[in-house]
């Protein structure tokens, strides 16, 4: 016997969110929240949290956030990308029911008012930024949509606005991604060789 989640179908995905994660931030955000962004991996927290503000608040934006290299949710083909945990490249039933039948293209879709982007890129450099600047281990996925952030932050309707970003996971989880790329190059050559685990002979150091 096994169970499988299944957490692009299941609907406990979005209504925690619903229940949970929206509250949350409403309380966090002192009652009010502008605009709301979020990567979709597979689209639950997007569309939960989503609805539950637009309850509260019809004018709340809600910002989807998608790979650049993978724009699937406005009709463009998906392609590799490093942003680990968003972009799929599937078109979520989450997503696909806030407007049954709705071509995928440019502009809101149900209570999602825009579709926006971030390259692979810029993904990793907003996640070094994010370290370097504010101390914060962050992952690929949440460099994106802080970079997202920034660019819906400069716009002049924006400002004064209180804008919520959703950092989906912690840096630790990506020390041999793409992104850490020059510190681990930085530690290999700082670092001795490790210790050769070849049974024959069991412990060995291998000399650089």
């Amino acid at each position: 016997k096994y169970w499988c989640p299944q957490q692009f179908e299941n609907q406990a995905n979005p209504d925690v969110h619903f229940n949970c994660t929206g509250p949350e931030v409403l309380e966090g955000a002192g009652g009010k929240v502008d605009y709301f962004i979020s990567g979709v991996g597979t689209g639950g927290t997007v569309v939960g949290t989503g609805k539950f503000l637009k309850s509260k608040n019809p004018d709340v934006k809600v910002i989807a956030v998608e790979p650049t290299e993978s724009r699937v949710l406005v009709g463009q083909a998906h392609s590799k990308h490093t942003i680990v945990g968003i972009g799929p490249g599937v078109q979520n039933p989450f997503i696909e029911e806030l407007a049954p039948g709705q071509v995928y293209e440019e502009g809101p879709r149900g209570i999602i008012d825009e579709f926006l982007h971030a390259s692979s890129e810029e993904s990793n450099q907003w996640a070094d930024k994010l370290a370097k600047t504010e101390g914060l281990l962050v992952g690929p996925s949440t460099g994106a949509v802080m970079k997202v952030a920034a660019d819906i932050a400069s716009r002049p309707e924006a400002k004064g606005k209180t804008i919520v970003v959703i950092f989906p996971s912690s840096g630790v989880r990506y020390m041999a991604h793409p992104s850490n790329a020059a510190v681990n190059a930085e530690a290999a050559e700082g670092l001795p060789a490790p210790s050769n685990m070849d049974p024959e002979p069991l412990f060995r150091f291998k000399s650089p």
